[in-house]
């Protein structure tokens, strides 16, 4: 069975509408374990001072708490430009500056972090059935128990490219899928959330070098 059968079979499982027209998602390079764990750590370290700040918290606070966690783990010269924006709160930027649209789609970036943390093994289950917002417990936990990158790596075992490539197919299908009802003006087919499902895509689109995707701050899913 090949790549698109299987991602086929289960949107069918799942009363998902199927574009049979979708061909297999053409990858460049997938990513190095390291890359993705420094990137998945990086990225979902900025997007939780960007919920502090959705959430009416101190964004200063916030982003002097986790400054010291991406120091920690020898992350601060790897920060993407919308990152370092977060992030100099610590050093007394003004947080009235950041739009709240600008943190709401931060904040969302911990689910364009989740298929990360499955390929460098941070998290050790399968990506759950993207019907809800993801479970972020069981990620931070494991990143608060480690001191430094090399523990981390101790205790996480990646999964293989072929599976990352697997996940990717799905999710491109799954988005056309919440795409096409959202133009037909129906709700996202076999239970699914939309927002998790596009912010996933452009993850797993990052790890794979799929479309022009090298620039995390500017993935665009393609469907």
């Amino acid at each position: 069975m090949t790549r698109k059968e299987r991602s086929e079979a289960f949107l069918r499982h799942n009363g998902i509408k199927i574009n049979p027209h979708l061909p297999e998602l053409t990858p460049g390079t997938v990513k190095t374990q390291d890359e993705i764990m420094r990137r998945s750590v990086a990225a979902f370290l900025a997007a939780q001072i960007a919920i502090d700040l959705v959430n009416d918290r101190s964004g200063r606070e916030s982003a002097v708490f986790f400054a010291k966690l991406l120091n920690r783990f020898s992350l601060a010269d790897g920060l993407t430009p919308d990152e370092q924006r977060l992030f100099a709160l610590a050093e007394g930027a003004d947080e009235n500056l950041i739009p709240a649209s600008f943190a709401n789609a931060m904040a969302w970036r911990t689910e364009m972090c989740m298929p990360l943390f499955r390929a460098c093994g941070i998290l050790r289950d399968g990506m759950a059935y993207p019907d809800r917002p993801s479970d972020l417990t069981p990620a931070v936990q494991r990143i608060r128990l480690c001191d430094n990158l090399d523990a981390l790596r101790s205790i996480c075992t990646p999964a293989d490219p072929e599976q990352i490539l697997d996940g990717a197919d799905l999710i491109c299908r799954m988005d056309w899928a919440c795409v096409d009802a959202r133009l037909k003006k129906e709700q996202p087919p076999g239970g699914l959330n939309y927002d998790v499902i596009v912010e996933q895509h452009k993850g797993f689109l990052w790890m794979i070098g799929a479309h022009d995707a090298e620039n995390w701050d500017t993935v665009k899913p393609h469907t």
